[in-house]
């Protein structure tokens, strides 16, 4: 297997872990505790970013170079959007 389909695969399957964790329980790592103030927009980041990963290395087998090109604008636009939640759920909130 190539290394242009296995990592983006990786890293979803570990975003989509973390995600759904931080969603059903609000665990979240370590290292990640003292920055994010709200977790519920932090876990829908994270699956965005990760579904974004997963089209990324389903577009990698795709022969067709127009399906290629669009999945490529479609993992760009999902990175950016689950970028904005993550961002989001590291501001302080308003009622501390």
């Amino acid at each position: 297997m190539d290394w242009y389909v296995v990592v983006p695969g990786a890293l979803a399957l570990l975003l989509a872990l973390s995600g759904a964790a931080a969603l059903r329980t609000g665990w979240m790592p370590t290292w990640q505790r003292r920055r994010v103030s709200r977790t519920a927009p932090h876990g829908w980041g994270q699956l965005a970013m990760a579904a974004a990963f997963a089209l990324q290395a389903w577009g990698q087998l795709a022969d067709d170079s127009a399906l290629r090109s669009g999945l490529g604008v479609a993992t760009l636009l999902g990175l950016l959007g689950g970028l904005v939640l993550l961002v989001l759920a590291q501001a302080p909130r308003r009622d501390r």
